[in-house]
């Protein structure tokens, strides 16, 4: 290619080298950049430049602003390359790597699926062998339960008074929780034949037999017999008036109209000392206690159990002066006990 520049001809070459850095008095001196490549020598200052007075338009300053344009090209990339490399922070220039979300969405998933199976595994298995029964039937159970059970259709008969039930639990429904012993296996089996012949004579002995093993054969609903096992159950964290003190009569029909005929579902936490179950109750989703203590036809028996739910209840009763709270001045139930007792000691 072919430059007239009001001088001489100067024929650039068809591919450039790639310029070389000038000498550092040469940078000092503020020439600017790098220099041309030796073989195509430039001639130093006004003797080359139009009218003597350095025109940028000159050969020479050309050649210097190609110069510059390469060290500026070559100084970007490098800034970009340092840049690029110290990313990683002080750490030595280490590249920071990301994790790419698919990989973690893929690793999550399959963590999660793990899990579900082998909850669902072991919850199969446990009970197909019939020994974790109540651990399944209750996932949430609340602090302090021990085991749950679930009764047959409670008799209108099986309410004591206002806080103590009697229920039955076949046996058949928990599978692996009862020990039953194998002669009241044989009885229930018997028992069963001799009804069919009946021959109630014999069918009473074997029942006398199964109830002295803490155990009871029942006829359910399709006219089959069933074992059960009969429990008395105190309901926890309440205490209703006694059948003879002012709204004693009251609180046992109100839990009978509650429970008879009706399924229950029986949190146990542990037995009192005449051998009760002392159980949180539920009716068809109803909290026994709840319901009796709203009805003020129980007292919060907060020497055995301090939850605050318990007292709340109470309080709105007292609030609504509903059932026993009507009355001016009521008596505990567990002060009337003890006065009973101590005039029946004297």
């Amino acid at each position: 290619m072919m430059h007239t520049l009001g001088g001489p001809l100067v024929t650039r070459p068809a591919r450039r080298p790639r310029p070389r850095p000038r000498d550092p008095d040469a940078v000092a001196a503020g020439s600017g950049g790098e220099s041309l490549p030796p073989e195509h020598p430039v001639p130093p200052g006004p003797a080359f430049c139009r009218n003597g007075r350095g025109d940028r338009g000159c050969v020479h300053h050309r050649f210097e602003r190609l110069g510059g344009m390469y060290a500026t090209h070559r100084h970007r990339r490098e800034k970009g390359a340092l840049a690029h490399d110290g990313a990683g922070g002080a750490g030595g220039g280490a590249k920071k790597r990301r994790t790419s979300p698919v990989l973690f969405c893929f690793v999550a998933a399959t963590v999660l699926l793990g899990n579900a199976y082998h909850a669902l595994f072991l919850q199969k298995k446990e009970s197909s062998h019939g020994f974790s029964r109540r651990r399944s039937l209750m996932p949430n159970k609340p602090q302090g339960v021990k085991y749950e059970l679930h009764t047959l259709p409670v008799d209108a008969k099986a309410v004591a008074d206002g806080d103590t039930i009697t229920v039955y639990v076949v046996i058949a429904d928990h599978p692996g929780f009862f020990s039953v012993p194998q002669e009241v296996h044989r009885a229930a089996t018997d028992r069963a034949e001799a009804l069919m012949a009946k021959n109630y004579q014999r069918a009473d002995e074997l029942q006398k037999i199964i109830l002295d093993a803490g155990f009871r054969q029942l006829t359910n609903s399709t006219g089959g017999h069933v074992l059960t096992k009969k429990y008395r159950i105190r309901l926890r964290g309440i205490d209703a008036p006694e059948s003879s003190m002012p709204y004693g009569r009251e609180a046992k029909e109100e839990l009978m109209t509650l429970v008879q005929g009706n399924r229950l579902k029986i949190s146990v936490y542990g037995n009192d000392r005449y051998g009760r179950l002392v159980a949180d109750v539920d009716c068809n989703g109803v909290f026994v206690q709840e319901h009796m203590l709203k009805k003020g036809l129980a007292w919060h028996y907060i020497a055995y159990d301090q939850r605050l739910e318990l007292a709340r209840w109470e309080n709105q009763a007292k609030a609504s002066q509903m059932g026993l709270w009507s009355l001016p001045n009521p008596e505990k139930p567990w002060e009337w006990r003890k006065e009973k007792h101590f005039r029946i000691s004297r």
